[in-house]
């Protein structure tokens, strides 16, 4: 039974990891309205809006290469769960290998997000955290603009500040 468990736990992350991955790589949509809602949103000027493109273009290259290395990873842990024989520790392994390239990923998105916020002038930073702070663009890390229901995030607008 506690097998069975951990096979199914282990299966709920391999297909929350994929769709979590696909939709992170989906090439231009995604991107492309974020970077038109960032430009609209921050008053980019075009200089600003080249180096973001180019910030983000150069990270490209890195998510291609894990997003392989991550779906070799999951086909390895699909084979594992259905295997006739369960060796969790073999799975273990693969999940361990998961967390971390999850890890990895998260500190590149940490960089690109670093690297874009130093192209933004001080009203822009103000502005940028507003807005993304509570969706994860430059306070969390999960996506970008729209990510949670809208500017505010999931929770509406921050209250009122008391004077």
């Amino acid at each position: 039974m506690k097998s069975l468990k951990l096979a199914l736990g282990v299966f709920g992350l391999l297909a929350a990891t994929m769709i979590g991955t696909a939709v992170a790589q989906q090439p231009g949509k995604k991107g492309d309205h974020g970077m038109n809602f960032m430009a609209t949103a921050l008053d980019l000027t075009d200089a600003q809006v080249t180096q973001i493109k180019q910030i983000r273009s150069g990270q490209h290259t890195q998510m291609q290469a894990t997003h392989s290395q991550m779906k070799g990873l999951h086909e390895q842990l699909q084979a594992l769960i259905i295997s006739d024989i369960f060796d969790e520790a073999k799975v273990q392994a693969a999940i361990a290998q998961v967390q971390q390239l999850q890890a990895s990923q998260m500190l590149e998105h940490a960089r690109e997000m670093n690297a874009i916020y130093k192209v933004l002038n001080p009203q822009q930073k103000a502005k940028a955290v507003k807005l993304f702070g509570s969706m994860g663009g430059f306070g969390g890390m999960h996506g970008g603009a729209g990510m949670h229901g809208g500017p505010q995030g999931p929770q509406g607008p921050p209250p009122a500040e008391q004077d």
